[in-house]
């Protein structure tokens, strides 16, 4: 379920909210004393996709607790199980008894209005009142632990903290998919106010992921060019990239196309369920789909996506920004046509703008003295989703060309063409090679050539999870001295990806603290060798392909035998499941179970036609 879960996070609206931070009167608060006392810039986060939180208020604006007493969290959606089955129930038991869509299609639409109304932003692109963002207007000094649990676990930056200091991090909470414009503008103002706070006249900033759409309004609008809204740039020292949507994903252009690869019954019923899911949940969805008429299902699932695209996707600005350049021309005009929406689309359209001016932007704030560095995926195929995800090198979620800002590469699984050679787009220079040693990736047509560093089979929701990516990330923020991917070679232009986590922080603090002198000498010795191959692997920031899974696999299986650990859980096998799904299939095709007697008798036809007329 993690897999559908992830998709479900990259496709799902949450609203934003418009809080200003103003840096007027601000004190210094930093330890170092400011500029020329000290040598770290201060770091601003721009996180990624559901990395803010968003709760659920009342008309009152009071929190809305759910049956545990927790707060609810807008991000993806709310799925309040009983309203839906309320509603649902009976339009589904109508449907079902006539076989045809009797009110079906209308309900679910009205369940999607329930389950994402405060996420939905209006016709002008404002969003929802029904949302508060939890924002961090000062740095992790001054947060709370909760708060710190909170920002460390998704962006796990505690190497830049012990180096700079937790008053130099600081994380730009804002809600992922509300107001693009409104966003950029509050992150201005809250850079200002961390150079009034710390006493530093530049700042570094990391966009990750969705974050990448908000860098590329910040060097458009405050590029100086837009009258009220001053150029940003000469307060820039860094900007670190990591897996950044620079140009969006696939995904979601397929979303807003309506280009989706589970709107086609044949890939519904054998394949698509599989690439999200386990097996068994995913064999036993297509046997329940079948009570419905096939042309029924797929007159619902058209109207439901479309209602989601249409009604709800389509009135944020920040989603829009997730849609690639060479898609919105004509999304825009499927969905921003109407007088309606002509607000949201002066407002997308600016943000295309900065889409396109965004390597052009990207060298000005260069010109002025920022330095720029990308980290970014790939080797794992988009999920398939949209029709475009098994056409694109990518992490599962973004697109390689979009992260990378350009990078020419073979799709998953295959190689550059035999005898390929550089493109040397950015990159001319023959003592380069820009083409990985796995021959996916021709680096030389990225916009940072020299500065973007590659992992191979890293997914984009384990990135955070890869230690030697942390490590990076850490370095180039808090020194100077990786200048390029030719700087240290402890930090190749291509690495392989990994995660360590559970490794890191469960299975070797676990297997350190055993007293060994309860164990047998072989016991010892296996665990002592399964420990030092761990703290091997998490001591090198040069992987090896499968390394690291390796060594978590080996020292989880000393732990298990020792008793200190369980095996890791393994997908269920489809069984029984499995073959009936595979046997409707290939007997029945996508027809649901009320067509089968239809389908039996036409087969029986053709059957006698072919033996008269043989």
């Amino acid at each position: 379920m993690k897999k559908l879960l992830s998709v479900f996070t990259a496709l799902c609206i949450v609203l934003s909210a418009g809080i200003v931070f103003s840096s007027a009167q601000s004190e210094v608060k930093t330890t170092c004393g400011g500029e020329g006392e000290c040598d770290c810039v201060p770091t601003i986060v721009i996180p990624g996709i559901g990395q803010s939180q968003v709760y659920l208020v009342d008309d009152e604006g009071n929190f809305v607790y759910d049956e545990d007493g927790d707060k609810i969290n807008c991000f993806p959606a709310y799925f309040n199980v009983k309203s839906i089955v309320k509603r649902v129930l009976a339009p589904a038991l109508i449907s079902l008894a006539s076989q045809h869509d009797i009110g079906l299609s209308k309900a679910l639409c009205k369940v999607v209005d329930d389950c994402f109304y405060m996420n939905t932003c209006d016709s002008e692109g404002n969003p929802s009142p029904y949302g508060k963002l939890e924002e961090y207007p000062y740095s992790l000094a001054q947060c709370s632990q909760e708060e710190k649990n909170i920002i460390y676990g998704h962006i796990p930056l505690q190497g830049y903290s012990e180096i700079a200091g937790e008053d130099h991090l600081y994380y730009f909470a804002y809600n992922s998919f509300g107001n693009n414009i409104q966003i950029v503008d509050r992150l201005y103002e809250y850079i200002e106010m961390v150079k009034a706070e710390t006493g530093h006249d530049k700042v570094n900033i990391a966009p990750i992921s969705l974050g990448g759409t908000v860098a590329n309004g910040l060097l458009e609008y405050y590029s100086g060019r837009y009258e009220g809204k001053p150029c940003v740039y000469e307060s820039l020292n860094k900007i670190v990239y990591i897996v950044p949507a620079v140009d969006g994903s696939s995904i979601v252009g397929d979303v807003m196309g309506l280009d989706l690869a589970f709107l086609n019954p044949d890939y519904l019923y054998n394949g698509f369920l599989e690439g999200l899911m386990d097996e068994k949940t995913a064999r036993g969805i297509e046997i329940l789909l079948r009570i419905l008429p096939d042309d029924m299902l797929m007159s619902v699932l058209n109207k439901v996506c479309e209602h989601l695209a249409g009604s709800v996707i389509a009135y944020s600005t920040n989603m829009w920004a997730l849609v690639p350049s060479e898609n919105y021309p004509a999304c825009a005009e499927k969905w921003l046509s109407s007088p309606e929406m002509a607000k949201i689309k002066e407002q997308t359209d600016l943000y295309y703008t900065a889409q396109v001016n965004r390597f052009d932007n990207l060298a000005a704030a260069q010109e002025a003295g920022a330095k720029a560095f990308n980290i970014v995926d790939y080797g794992v195929p988009l999920y398939n989703v949209g029709n475009s995800w098994n056409k694109e090198n990518g992490d599962g979620v973004i697109d390689l060309d979009s992260t990378s800002m350009g990078a020419i590469s073979a799709n998953v699984g295959e190689t550059l063409p035999e005898g390929y050679t550089a493109a040397g787009t950015n990159c001319s220079n023959p003592d380069h090679d820009h083409i990985s040693p796995d021959r996916v990736v021709d680096a030389s047509a990225c916009a940072l050539p020299d500065t973007t560093f590659f992992f191979g089979d890293q997914a984009h929701e384990s990135t955070a999870r890869n230690d030697i990516i942390m490590v990076l990330a850490t370095e180039l923020l808090a020194h100077d001295d990786i200048q390029d991917v030719y700087s240290d070679e402890n930090f190749p232009q291509f690495n392989w990806g990994r995660d360590t986590r559970g490794l890191k922080n469960g299975l070797l603090p676990t297997a350190k603290s055993i007293d060994k002198s309860t164990l047998t000498e072989d016991q010892a010795a296996r665990l002592n060798a399964a420990i030092d191959e761990a703290e091997r692997v998490l001591g090198s920031t040069v992987a090896k392909q499968g390394e690291a899974a390796q060594a978590e696999a080996n020292l989880r299986a000393i732990l298990v035998e020792l008793g200190y650990a369980e095996a890791k859980s393994q997908p269920e096998d489809a069984g029984a499941l499995g073959k009936i799904s595979l046997w409707l299939y290939d007997k029945f095709g996508t027809n649901g179970f009320s067509e089968y007697p239809v389908v039996s008798i036409k087969k029986i036809l053709a059957l006698f036609g072919l033996v008269i007329g043989g």
